[in-house]
């Protein structure tokens, strides 16, 4: 999950008045286009410096120095990415809807530019940064398959779905299903998978995920 991700000290944003803590927005959010569009290593305090203003002193006095932004803001990025899946309801209705249903919303959100690309700064900076790397990895594909998973446990007890299989191997292998070639097409540069494409990936994630767990219910 996001408390994965490293520490890091810097001064309490509550303590600002409302025209730094305005300030300490604008920088943090160049910061992350920046670190998003370019990359650690090609980003430099200079170039930050000159979209927001102020002086490489403050940065430091603040974040440490570019390390401790960059973890600042990729940190708050990962929370952002963990809100809307920490926060996904699946209904005890009918599984298959249901499982249609977050098929949909775990694809409509890891096509979202902003995640795209922090996944391609998992992907690159993971040596340098690895439990920054992992924080990305939680708050994304680790929250879906914790909520997921959660659900399969309530419907095996329910006994709508066959109770002898692991929920969290399960949920794993239904969001592989269902995001994996969307997310390797994006990361790797290709194009968007189109809706009708989706809708047939989700259906067919959705038809092995019931024919497995039928049979295994009645082996």
């Amino acid at each position: 999950m996001v408390s994965s991700s490293p520490q890091y000290s810097v001064s309490s944003e509550k303590r600002l008045r409302p025209k730094g803590a305005e300030r300490l927005k604008k920088l943090k959010d160049s910061a992350t286009n920046l670190f998003l569009e370019h990359g650690y290593e090609a980003t430099s305090m200079d170039m930050v410096i000159q979209k927001v203003g102020g002086s490489r002193r403050n940065i430091y006095e603040r974040f440490g120095g570019k390390e401790g932004l960059f973890v600042a803001v990729i940190t708050d990025e990962c929370r952002k990415l963990a809100k809307p899946l920490e926060g996904l309801v699946l209904e005890d209705g009918c599984v298959r809807q249901t499982l249609e249903n977050f098929g949909k919303e775990i694809l409509r959100i890891i096509k979202q530019p902003r995640v795209i690309e922090l996944h391609r700064l998992m992907i690159a900076e993971g040596k340098r940064f690895p439990l920054l790397s992992q924080a990305i990895w939680s708050a994304g594909h680790y929250n879906a398959k914790c909520v997921l998973a959660a659900w399969i446990q309530k419907q095996q007890k329910h006994g709508k779905i066959c109770s002898t299989l692991d929920a969290s191997g399960l949920a794993f292998a239904f969001i592989h299903m269902v995001t994996g070639e969307a997310q390797l097409l994006l990361l790797s540069g290709g194009s968007c998978t189109t809706e009708d494409q989706d809708n047939r990936t989700i259906h067919l994630a959705t038809s092995l995920f019931l024919t497995a767990t039928q049979e295994a219910d009645h082996a």
